[in-house]
């Protein structure tokens, strides 16, 4: 495969995790309000679950467009070092979403309620389930499209002989 194929391979690849994150934050977002509202009893769950339908991807497109600057330097510095394990992107969704938080309400009133802890944590929260989504679609891969040039060397270079 020559190397603009795979480039645009990648790239193709890092958008569909980057609306993968996008709609896993909004779920949890919307699952968060659902318990905190106390609206998720069995009665009335199948009425919100069809509405769910449509502003679930109205709040990804939110999320996607505020957090878009964020998430690039994120996903950047993945794919150059060659980040692969989960721990590191459930990190970065979290700091995705805290940058989202200073940047975003930085000029807030004090008492908007953006300060609150609660909300602070379900953003931080919807960073993490974000970048877990994301490096089930796209992080697993990082750095693969170059030829296998962020792969490791093996721990020993052979058997110990015992």
């Amino acid at each position: 495969m020559s190397g603009v194929l795979a480039v645009l391979l990648r790239f193709a690849v890092v958008l569909a995790g980057y609306a993968a994150a996008c709609l896993a934050a909004s779920a949890f977002i919307h699952v968060l309000f659902l318990g905190w509202s106390g609206l998720a009893e069995e009665e009335a769950l199948p009425a919100f679950t069809t509405g769910m339908m449509v502003s679930v991807p109205l709040l990804a497109l939110f999320v996607a467009h505020l957090n878009f600057w964020p998430a690039v330097v994120a996903i950047a510095v993945a794919e150059f070092l060659g980040k692969r394990d989960w721990l590191f992107y459930a990190l970065a969704g979290g700091f995705v979403a805290l940058a989202f938080t200073g940047l975003f309400y930085r000029g807030a009133e004090p008492g908007a309620g953006f300060g609150d802890t609660a909300v602070l944590l379900a953003m931080i929260g919807a960073g993490v389930v974000g970048g877990l989504a994301y490096w089930l679609v796209a992080g697993q891969w990082a750095r693969r499209w170059r030829g296998g040039a962020g792969e490791l060397p093996p721990t020993s270079p052979g058997s110990s002989g015992s």
